[in-house]
């Protein structure tokens, strides 16, 4: 009986080896390649801001006038033939698997302001017709502070202001 029984598991291990599941296999080749970036977010401004951290911030200056109160954020100057809101923006340029020490940052108005209105960043008078730059060595993970002002002529209509600053960075 003890040799029924090792005949019996001996044939059992060898039908357990021969009777093995088929296999096959398979390669997933991976192609791709790493490119540097990077990304503009806006991190402030006057007004009512929303949006900000992203790079589509709005500010609501609500109704604004030469002799009323200054937007939350802003302050006023009064001329003798016009007058300015004066606030800051503040934007931040960081980068990715790239060697650029610095980047330089534009803006540009988005369409053509109204008449009697000027917009001005750092000093400089934004059109919606050639950028400014507003700085050649900007740092990257730094969010850069830019003056932001915007004069308005004692001559100009009682209407809407709307616009948009576009701001570009470009890598050094």
């Amino acid at each position: 009986m003890n040799k029924q029984f090792a005949i019996a598991i001996v044939v059992l291990a060898f039908a357990a080896t021969t009777a093995s599941a088929a296999t096959s296999s398979g390669t997933l080749t991976v192609t791709g390649t790493v490119e540097s970036s990077i990304s503009l977010t806006v991190e402030s401004a006057g007004g009512t801001t929303s949006g900000t951290g992203t790079a589509a911030a709005t500010s609501d200056l609500g109704n604004i006038s030469k002799y009323g109160s200054a937007p939350t954020g802003f302050t006023l100057a009064r001329g003798a033939s016009d007058w300015t809101i004066s606030s800051t923006v503040g934007v931040q340029v960081d980068k990715a698997n790239l060697t650029s020490t610095d980047y330089t940052l534009t803006a540009q108005l988005g369409s053509a302001p109204a008449s009697g209105v000027t917009w001005k960043l750092n000093g400089s008078t934004l059109s919606d017709s050639a950028a400014t730059t507003l700085t050649s060595t900007g740092t990257y993970a730094s969010t850069g502070s830019y003056s932001w002002d915007i004069v308005v002529a004692d001559s100009a209509a009682a209407a809407a202001i709307d616009n948009a600053i576009d701001f570009t960075a470009t890598s050094n």
